[in-house]
């Protein structure tokens, strides 16, 4: 009877522990990373008996929960590649809308300043033609500000996130090194049975840390779950996190750069999460939106500002800067240990590239590297004021007190475009007129012709002076009375910084003279060559005018909104495939929990049954040997 009595007893403890599971399962369907749970049951080995081994009942081996490590892993790295991508796509879609947008954007403001000069050329003397074209100028400076300052709010917003994130990184290291701690403990203490539901709760906060910054992980003999991230560095080793940090950069106080232990800067090694996606952002979008936007406040202002010196305005004076003129900074990195600042001017903006670059120092000579690359990058010049250092369109001028080490980040457009002011205070002040003009002489009995005349070098000090060219034959002309000149048609003559063109027959005896156009003169040959700067191309070496560069910069940065749109669409549903794998293995169905239910309580109640036949069964063998 023993037998039959304990069959049924570890049959009723079974099934128990099969209702206990099952409900278990059903209390955790919606519990957010939780693995469905299977009891195990094996039969115990009976004893040999004449007729063989009779059975005697069941044991419950294992509780198992349904995880597939492989499964798990690629859920790791697809939800670190989804916020990456997440991360990024709004911070592309948000600089693109800034600047595509035709009330954000930088095209309407530079199109009405040229539309406005292009109206002066028709009127310089109108004064409200001229208050037009300063009114156009003060909100093309002020869309150049605004923008300059929303991409800067951006990256604000951005390193505050990253401070955000890196403090969630370390609360959810800091919670799996404890867990890690629990499942060594519980793995310990039952013989080597793994706590299910603990590993569960860890393996969800991996899965959130994921989320944040892409991560690897190795299993160690005793249950915990070791994490590294940034390509192999350390976050939780067992019970031991190596919290992550954050630090200004090197250059730039307002940016945060990531630090592990140790201090060692990783920033450019956190490729997944949402914190390499703000990363991405901040170096791939709005880096190079701020410097391209900057080149183009610089060429803007360097070419208008050279056009209108070589024109006079209303009061017959030489044409001041329009536009002040802009400057690249160059901070010193905080490790500097010397008093050197640098400023960087530009020889040649047409020749910038968009790149910044490093200038170091070794205690006796100064070198100058590409800041992305490292490539060594060639300079002229000795790095004063009079003889600063060239290269790339960059003029670099260096004080004195620079110590060994020192080093410097040339960012030639970063802070341009916030810069970027009108300069002058009246509408009289713009140069519409050219400063010269040339005329032949009323009586001139030939046909020669000359042109109006055209600035060469407007530094020249006589550039002004009145001169006559007196043709003393056909052929032949002096310039203000003195020497003898060939005369060829259609030929350049320069004077004085100043070149004309004759054309024609002159006839011995005739002249033409050159000198400065007056005040109010109503000229308007700096105003047409003023609106030509639109049509110039100043930028990437010659390529590109200031529109295109714009239209270059609004298409790049939209195509990066939708291409990372793309691949968030991709990631998505490359992450609710491997959602689904998981919840086919490891999620609650409800309808089978239901089923198990019914069959563990349809076993239990025959399992008590089986007892109760025990029982009556020995109740009838008392009675027969009371006979």
């Amino acid at each position: 009877m023993g037998d039959i009595l304990g069959i049924g007893i570890s049959a009723l403890l079974a099934n128990r522990s099969g209702l206990d599971v099952t409900g278990h399962n059903i209390a955790n369907a919606n519990t957010e990373g939780y693995s469905r749970q299977r009891i195990d049951l094996s039969s115990r080995i009976g004893a040999v008996t004449g007729y063989g081994f009779a059975g005697a009942g069941v044991n419950v081996r294992s509780v198992t929960r349904l995880s597939d490590q492989f499964v798990f892993g690629r859920e790791l790295s697809g939800s670190s590649a989804l916020s990456r991508v997440a991360a990024f796509t709004t911070e592309a879609k948000r600089t693109d809308t800034l600047l595509s947008d035709a009330a954000t954007g930088l095209g309407a403001p530079l199109n009405s300043f040229f539309d406005s000069v292009s109206v002066l050329a028709t009127n310089p003397s109108s004064t409200a033609t001229r208050q037009a074209v300063v009114g156009a100028a003060n909100a093309l400076a002020g869309r150049f500000n605004d923008l300059q300052a929303q991409l800067d709010t951006n990256e604000r917003a951005i390193n505050a996130q990253i401070g955000q994130t890196v403090t969630e990184i370390n609360n959810y290291a800091t919670s799996i090194a404890q867990l890690n701690d629990r499942i060594a403990q519980a793995i310990g203490s039952s013989g080597g049975k793994p706590p299910n539901d603990l590993i569960d709760q860890r393996d969800q906060a991996v899965r959130d840390l994921s989320t944040r910054v892409s991560v690897t992980t190795v299993t160690q003999d005793n249950g915990a779950l070791n994490v590294f991230v940034a390509n192999g560095q350390s976050l939780v080793v067992g019970t031991t996190v190596s919290a992550l940090g954050t630090v200004q950069n090197e250059f730039d106080s307002g940016r945060t750069e990531v630090t592990v232990k140790g201090g060692a800067v990783i920033s450019g090694q956190l490729g997944g999460g949402s914190l390499g996606g703000l990363f991405d952002a901040r170096r791939e979008v709005i880096d190079p939106a701020r410097e391209k936007l900057g080149r183009i406040a610089i060429s803007l202002s360097e070419a208008v500002n050279a056009q209108q010196a070589r024109g006079v305005d209303q009061n017959g004076n030489f044409g001041q800067p329009l536009f002040t003129p802009l400057a690249g900074v160059a901070p010193a990195s905080v490790k500097n240990t010397g008093t050197a600042t640098v400023t960087v001017g530009f020889s040649d903006a047409t020749q910038l590239d968009g790149r910044q670059y490093q200038l170091s120092y070794n205690g006796s000579a100064y070198t100058l590297t590409d800041a992305g690359s490292g490539a060594s990058v060639p300079f002229t010049g000795t790095g004063t004021a009079a003889d600063p250092f060239v290269a790339k369109g960059l003029s670099l001028t260096v004080t004195q007190g620079a110590q060994a080490g020192d080093k410097f980040l040339v960012q030639p457009g970063r802070r341009a475009a916030g810069q970027l002011k009108v300069a002058i205070d009246s509408p009289t002040q713009l140069a519409a007129a050219a400063p010269i003009k040339a005329a032949a002489t009323v009586g001139n009995t030939g046909t020669g012709t000359i042109t109006p005349g055209e600035v060469v070098d407007v530094s020249n000090p006589n550039l002004r002076t009145p001169t006559t060219i007196q043709f003393t034959s056909a052929t032949t002309y002096t310039v203000n009375g003195t020497g003898s000149y060939s005369y060829t048609a259609g030929s350049a003559i320069t004077i004085n910084g100043a070149k004309v063109a004759i054309s024609g027959a002159p006839a011995s005896g005739d002249s033409f003279t050159l000198g400065p156009v007056a005040a109010n003169s109503g000229d308007d040959r700096n105003a047409r060559l003023l609106a030509g700067v639109a049509n110039k191309a100043l930028l990437d070496g010659g390529l590109n005018t200031l529109t295109s560069a714009n239209g270059q910069l609004v298409q790049q940065v939209g195509s990066q909104a939708q291409t990372a749109q793309l691949q968030l669409d991709a990631q998505t549903s490359l992450a609710a495939q491997t959602t689904s794998e998981r919840n086919s293995l490891s999620g609650v169905n409800l309808d089978e929990e239901a089923a198990d239910l019914l069959r563990f309580q349809q076993a239990y109640q025959a399992a008590a049954q089986i007892i109760s036949v025990a029982s009556t069964v020995f109740d009838s063998l008392l009675a027969a040997t009371r006979r």
